[in-house]
């Protein structure tokens, strides 16, 4: 893998916060091969800093074209509330520095072993496609190639349904995807992956998936206790 085709790996993870993920997080991501020169720590905000003022970016009764996507849009925790938050805060360092293509990691991914040659192998078939958005987790277990081996050759396919955001443990991002939305942003009304639903949708934006999977996300495998509610 040739890691000078990523231009930044965000970690949308809280190392004072989050001490106990952030250490695993660093001793797992290095065990895979990911060079930490490429990771930028982006978790400004904690849900214990915000207050009232933070209403003029989350709007809960903001109105849209469209119905709420997910049962909790009304009564967001302050924990999916600051994720939202800290993850614009990467894509705003992403344009800042002019970046093309990057990823995104939360606190609870768990890559396979074999991730930066997977990766590498995503890149090479990315390249005469037109996307906006690689999804490289399984979420909560939806795929476009059911019962598919974990030892099939690395694919990507078109989502199977217009919700592509599986959770947003792992996102690979074309940073003029990003651009696009960016000013669209503020206020947002929904949890993470469903505003980045409504987003891509909004502009007709190509989301793709990989198969096999290349990352698990440890909350949704019971392998870890979600901190949302914090």
């Amino acid at each position: 893998m040739d890691w000078a085709r990523i231009d930044a790996i965000y970690l949308l993870c809280h190392p004072e916060k989050e001490s106990d993920r952030w250490q695993r997080l660093q001793t797992h991501l290095t065990n895979r091969g990911v060079p930490k020169e490429k990771c930028i720590t982006m978790a400004p905000t904690w849900g214990d800093q915000l207050c009232e003022t933070v209403f003029s970016l989350y709007d809960p009764f903001l109105p849209r074209p469209c119905p709420f996507l997910s049962w909790k849009g009304r009564a967001l925790s302050l924990g999916e509330i600051s994720l939202v938050l800290n993850f614009w805060s990467g894509v705003d360092h992403a344009l800042e520095r002019g970046h093309k293509t990057v990823l995104f990691f939360e606190s609870d991914v768990f890559l396979r072993s074999d991730f930066s040659p997977r990766l590498g192998e995503l890149l090479d078939l990315l390249i005469p496609m037109e996307w906006d958005f690689v999804s490289l987790s399984d979420g909560v277990g939806t795929h476009a190639q059911p019962n598919q081996s974990v030892f099939a050759k690395t694919s990507v396919h078109k989502p199977p349904h217009q919700c592509p955001f599986r959770c947003t443990d792992s996102m690979l991002f074309n940073v003029d995807f990003l651009r696009k939305i960016r000013g669209r942003a503020f206020p947002f009304r929904e949890c993470l992956d469903w505003e980045l639903n409504y987003q891509l949708a909004s502009i007709g934006g190509k989301a793709l998936w990989v198969e096999p999977h290349l990352v698990e996300q440890g909350t949704s495998k019971h392998r870890m206790t979600s901190l949302l509610p914090a």
